[in-house]
C-alpha cells in the first residue's frame, strides 16, 4: 500500500486519503483489523463465561472485559480515521509547496514525491526513533493543505496502534506550517 498511486482528486472530495489498489487489500486489511479489534473483546467474554460457570470471582475478569472494551473502542475509532485528512488553511498554492518543503527539509524528513499537487516524505528514522515506517502524505488543495502522517507495518499493513505519534506528527508540521505563513503576512 505504500507504493500505490494515490488519487488526489478523491482524497480531496472525501477528505480521506484514497489509492489505488487491488481489491484483494482493502478486504484483506478489513479482517485483519475487525479479528484484531473482535479478539479480545471475544477472549475477555470466553473468560467471564468461564468464570460464572465455576462460580468464581467476577470482579477482576469483569474488569478485564470493560478495559479490553474500551480498548477495542479505541481502536474502531483509529482503524476508522487511519486515511483522515486534515485541512490546513494556507496563503497560496505556490507559497505551500515552499513553505511545506522547507518544513520537510527543515526537520530532516526524506521527500519521496513532490510536484505540484503532492508531496510524500518519510520523516527520519534514527537509531532510538519512533519514525521508522511513517509517512507523511501532503495534498494540496487551492489555498489548503491537506496532511496524513500513517505508520506502515510489516507488508506495508497500515497500523492501528501508532495512532498517537501519527497525530503528533501532523501537530508539528501543521504547528511549523501556521508558524511560517504568520512570518510570511508581516
Amino acid at each position: 500500500m505504500q507504493g500505490d498511486k494515490i488519487e488526489i482528486d478523491k482524497s480531496i472530495l472525501t477528505g480521506k486519503l484514497k489509492s489505488r489498489t487491488l481489491l484483494i487489500e482493502p478486504v484483506l486489511n478489513w479482517i485483519n483489523y475487525s479479528a484484531l479489534i473482535f479478539s479480545f473483546p471475544l477472549s475477555s467474554a470466553l473468560l467471564l463465561f468461564a468464570q460464572i460457570n465455576r462460580e468464581g470471582n467476577l470482579f477482576y475478569v469483569t474488569n478485564l472485559l470493560i478495559a479490553t472494551i474500551l480498548f477495542c473502542g479505541f481502536l474502531l475509532y483509529s482503524v476508522l480515521n487511519l486515511n483522515k485528512l486534515r485541512r490546513v488553511p494556507g496563503v497560496s498554492k505556490e507559497l505551500n509547496i515552499e513553505l511545506t518543503t522547507e518544513i520537510a527539509g527543515k526537520l530532516g524528513w526524506k521527500i519521496i514525491t513532490r510536484d505540484q499537487q503532492l508531496l510524500i516524505a518519510n520523516p527520519s528514522g534514527r537509531r532510538f526513533s519512533s519514525n521508522w515506517g511513517r509517512q507523511v502524505v501532503i495534498i494540496y488543495d487551492k489555498q489548503d493543505v491537506l496532511i496524513n502522517s500513517t505508520y506502515y507495518g510489516l507488508h506495508d499493513f497500515k497500523s492501528p496502534f501508532h495512532w498517537f505519534g501519527n497525530r503528533k506528527l501532523e501537530r508539528q508540521l501543521i504547528e511549523r506550517f501556521e508558524e511560517n505563513i504568520k512570518k510570511t503576512n508581516r
